[in-house]
C-alpha cells in the first residue's frame, strides 16, 4: 500500500477562514506612474497596502515633511499642507481595490548626513500635522476625501540599529512621540486604529521599554507592528509567537499583529553588515534575484501557509511597487517575478474562504508546507503546497473526504524554474476511485490544485 503523505479533513471545513495576509508595501505605480502593474494587483487580489518608502516620483511621497514641508506654519491653516501628490498615489492604490495603511512619520535615510530622521521640534505639533493629514482623507478637509482610512502607524523601525536611518534620537524621546501622536489620533476619531511603531525584532531592549511606557500611561496600542527578513519561515513563526507573548505580557492582548514588512534574504553571515559595500555587489544581486526567482516564491507561499496558524492579523510583503531590489514581486519593468505568482496561488484560496485542515505526515514532508480551502457549498476547492526546504519528489494526498460525493476535475499549476503558475495537466478523479492523488513537487517550487466538482 503507498503511504500517503498530506490527509485532507473536507468535512471540517467551514468554522476557520483562509486569512487574506498577502497585502504588500507600497502602490502599484512607480516613476512617477510611468511603471504601473495595477492590473497585476487586481488579478492577485492584493487586500492592503501599507504606504513606506514609496517611490512616486521620489521615495517620500506620502512622508510628513512632504506634504507639511515648513514646520514653522500653521497644523490648523490648509496652506501650510501640498496633498497634491500624495493624494494620486494613494487614489493609485485604492483604485485597485486595496486598503491603505498610512505610516506616518518618514522613510528610510541611508546616506551619511540623515535630513528628516531627527526627533520633531514640538511633538505636540507634529501630533497636529498627522490629524491634519488624516482630516484630509476621512473627512475631506482641505479640498480632501473620504476613504475611510483606518490604520495609522506611528513611525517607522525607531529602533533600527544602523543609528539614525529611521530615528536619530533616543528610545524615550521616541515614546514621548508615540504618545503625543496616538492620544491626539484617538481624541480626533476614537473609532481609529492608531498603532506602531515597526519593530526590527532585533532590538528587544528597545522594545520591551516601548511597551512598558505604553502600559504605564496608558497608551492606545490598537495594533503593534513588526518585521523579519529571513532565510526560513520558521523564523517568521518564532517572531510572531515572542509578539503574541509581549502583547499578553503587557496588557494589550486585544491589539492586533501587523507583520508588515517581510521577505526572503539569505545572506552570507561572513558578510557581516558589508551586504551594501563594494565587493558585495554580486553577491547582492545574487541574493536579490533569488528573492525573486523559485527560492523567493517558495519562502513566499510558505510563509503565507504557516502564519495562518499564528497570531497575525495583517501582514504586508516588501514590496509591491515596480522597483529595484526588495520587489520581489515585479521588476523594475513592471514583469510579474516568480514570487507574484506564488501570491496570484494563494489568492485563489482566499477567493474560496473556508480553510480546509491539513495534516502532513511527520518527517517525511519536513519542508513541505500546504494550505487548503474549499467553496461554501462545496463544489470547488484548492491546494496550495509550497516545497520550499523537502526532496524533490512525488507526493500522495488524500483527497477521499472531498472526492467520497462524487467526482472531480482537478487542474495543476506550477511555479517553478519553467512555469509561471501554467496549467500543467488536467484530469478527473474521484468517485469510485480511492481518492489519493500523487504530485510531483520539486524542491524551491509552488503547486497549486484547482478542483471543481465535474
Amino acid at each position: 500500500m503507498v503511504a500517503v503523505d498530506i490527509r485532507f479533513d473536507f468535512k471540517k471545513a467551514g468554522a476557520e477562514r483562509v486569512k487574506a495576509l498577502h497585502g504588500v508595501n507600497n502602490g502599484p505605480v512607480c516613476y512617477g506612474t510611468l511603471i504601473d502593474v495595477s492590473d497585476y494587483f487586481k488579478e492577485a487580489r492584493i487586500p492592503h497596502a501599507r504606504l513606506h518608502d514609496t517611490n512616486w516620483p521620489h521615495p517620500r511621497e506620502v512622508d510628513i515633511n512632504t506634504i507639511f514641508p515648513d514646520f514653522d506654519r500653521d497644523p490648523e491653516d490648509p496652506a501650510s499642507y501640498d496633498f497634491r501628490r500624495t493624494d494620486d498615489y494613494i487614489r493609485s492604490v485604492l483604485d485597485t481595490g486595496a486598503k491603505v495603511i498610512y505610516r506616518l512619520g518618514v522613510s528610510i535615510e541611508h546616506t551619511a548626513v540623515k535630513y528628516y530622521t531627527a526627533p520633531p521640534a514640538d511633538y505636540d505639533k507634529w501630533a497636529r500635522v498627522c490629524t491634519g493629514i488624516i482630516k484630509h482623507y476621512n473627512q475631506g478637509w482641505a479640498d480632501g476625501h473620504e476613504w475611510d482610512i483606518r490604520h495609522w502607524e506611528i513611525w517607522n523601525e525607531p529602533d533600527n540599529p544602523t543609528r539614525g536611518c529611521m530615528w536619530d534620537g533616543t528610545p524615550e524621546q521616541f515614546y514621548a512621540l508615540y504618545e503625543a501622536a496616538s492620544v491626539a489620533i484617538k481624541r480626533f476619531d476614537p473609532q481609529l486604529k492608531v498603532g506602531g511603531f515597526a519593530a526590527t525584532m532585533v532590538n528587544h531592549d528597545f522594545t520591551r521599554g516601548f511597551f512598558a511606557y505604553c502600559r504605564e500611561r496608558n497608551l492606545p496600542l490598537d495594533f503593534f507592528s513588526w518585521h523579519t527578513y529571513a532565510d526560513h519561515p520558521e523564523q517568521v513563526a518564532a517572531n510572531a509567537g515572542l509578539v503574541e507573548e509581549w502583547l499578553e505580557v503587557y496588557g494589550y492582548s486585544e491589539a492586533e499583529s501587523h507583520f508588515n514588512e517581510w521577505n526572503y534574504m539569505n545572506i552570507d553571515p561572513s558578510l557581516d553588515r558589508g551586504f551594501f559595500t563594494r565587493g558585495a555587489e554580486y553577491y547582492r544581486r545574487d541574493s536579490f534575484d533569488r528573492q525573486k526567482g523559485v527560492e523567493g516564491a517558495s519562502f513566499a507561499a510558505a510563509t503565507l501557509t504557516l502564519l495562518q496558524d499564528c497570531r497575525v492579523d495583517v501582514a504586508n510583503y516588501y514590496d509591491g511597487q515596480p522597483s529595484a531590489m526588495y520587489c520581489g514581486l515585479f521588476d523594475v519593468y513592471g514583469v510579474p517575478q516568480k514570487t507574484y505568482y506564488a501570491f496570484k496561488a494563494f489568492s485563489r484560496l482566499v477567493e474560496l474562504g473556508r480553510r480546509v485542515p491539513a495534516e502532513p505526515e511527520g518527517e517525511r514532508t519536513a519542508g513541505l508546507y500546504v494550505c487548503a480551502a474549499a467553496s461554501e457549498d462545496g463544489g470547488e476547492a484548492a491546494v496550495l503546497i509550497s516545497n520550499f526546504a523537502a526532496k524533490s519528489r512525488e507526493y500522495r494526498l488524500d483527497l477521499s473526504s472531498l472526492t467520497g460525493s462524487g467526482t472531480y476535475v482537478c487542474s495543476r499549476y506550477t511555479v517553478d524554474k519553467d512555469s509561471d503558475l501554467r496549467l500543467q495537466a488536467e484530469h478527473t478523479f474521484g468517485g469510485a476511485g480511492d481518492g489519493t492523488l500523487a504530485v510531483y513537487a520539486e524542491r524551491h517550487s509552488v503547486v497549486l490544485l484547482e478542483l471543481r466538482r465535474s
